[in-house]
């Protein structure tokens, strides 16, 4: 019997590659036209932050990856053909931020990418917020 034309997507190779900043690793998982959306305060619902294809995807990623800050995944349901989990991150000043991510998963990468993300609001000394 031939082998399967489709590839199986390895959510644990995400996990270990967002938990150790592997933007190489992450940049991989991703198909040639996939498209990434990001919600958060900045970029709401009718406005997010839309990359498209995976050279924008892999800058993203080499940008998030090179800062000083953990990331931890969890809380992951995966199926054949979409995935989501939670990714919970922590910079040194105390800032934490919550993502809750979906993937649509083709041929076992990923073409769409769903982000929703909030943040700690961090107090600069002069009393101001980083959004301020």
């Amino acid at each position: 019997m031939a082998a399967s034309a489709t590839e199986s997507f390895k959510f644990d190779d995400l996990k270990q590659a967002l938990e150790h900043s592997d933007a190489a690793t992450l940049a991989g998982l991703y198909a040639d036209d996939a498209e990434m959306v990001i919600v958060d305060r900045s970029r709401p619902p009718s406005s997010p932050m839309t990359l498209s294809g995976k050279e924008a995807i892999a800058a993203f990623w080499r940008d998030v990856c090179s800062r000083n800050m953990t990331h931890r995944v969890g809380r992951e349901v995966v199926g054949a053909d979409r995935a989501a989990f939670v990714e919970e991150c922590a910079y040194p000043d105390g800032c934490h931020v919550m993502a809750s991510m979906t993937l649509d998963l083709r041929d076992g990468r990923i073409a769409k990418h769903l982000t929703v993300q909030a943040w700690d609001e961090v107090t600069r000394p002069t009393g101001r917020s980083d959004t301020d």
